[in-house]
């Protein structure tokens, strides 16, 4: 009776993500699999138009190369880890990583949006490396950095417990620095 006491509790334990590495372009096979399973999945996909010689396709492509999501129970570990095409767990410090369930909303909230917004109006004097938040629409209260290239200023969104960061062009006027 004891023993079943144990499994109980342990199978009612909550469940956390952890990103996944998995093999190169197999990231949608993968995630079928893993589906398969009854494991909750979350794979980003961002819709982006790529040209050929011959024509123009819209296509769907990951916005993680090489990463899949999954939210289970650590009983749940090595049935995830022996899916066809999964490769290993993201670890840190030699530990299964947990990423945050803010992490995975940011993901799902920047591949709703689709932000790339033309930036007009106030200039502020942001410069590359500044800690910045912001203020206003649906990513409000998300933190990131300034970053600079060719193309103009845009916010690195860090999702810490991968080490992995998404950029984003924002407007200067919904953000504020952070000190």
């Amino acid at each position: 009776m004891e023993v079943k006491q144990n499994i109980n509790s342990e199978q009612n334990r909550s469940k956390n993500w952890h990103a996944l590495y998995v093999a190169s372009r197999q990231e949608k096979k993968v995630l079928e699999r893993l589906q398969q399973k009854n494991i909750e999945t979350y794979l980003p996909i961002l819709k982006t138009m790529k040209q050929w010689s011959d024509r123009k396709k819209m296509v769907e492509l990951p916005l993680l190369n090489g990463y899949i999501f999954v939210r289970i129970t650590s009983l749940e570990n090595d049935k995830t880890v022996q899916t066809p095409g999964v490769v290993n767990f993201v670890r840190a410090e030699g530990k299964i990583a947990k990423v945050r369930d803010v992490e995975i909303e940011r993901l799902k909230q920047l591949i709703d949006l689709g932000y790339q917004m033309e930036v007009n109006g106030a200039k502020h004097n942001y410069k590359e490396g500044d800690k910045i938040k912001i203020t206003s629409g649906a990513l409000r209260n998300i933190e990131g950095f300034v970053v600079e290239n060719k193309e103009g200023r845009y916010i690195d969104v860090v999702l810490e417990s991968i080490g992995q960061s998404i950029r984003v062009k924002l407007p200067e006027e919904i953000l504020i620095p952070i000190n």
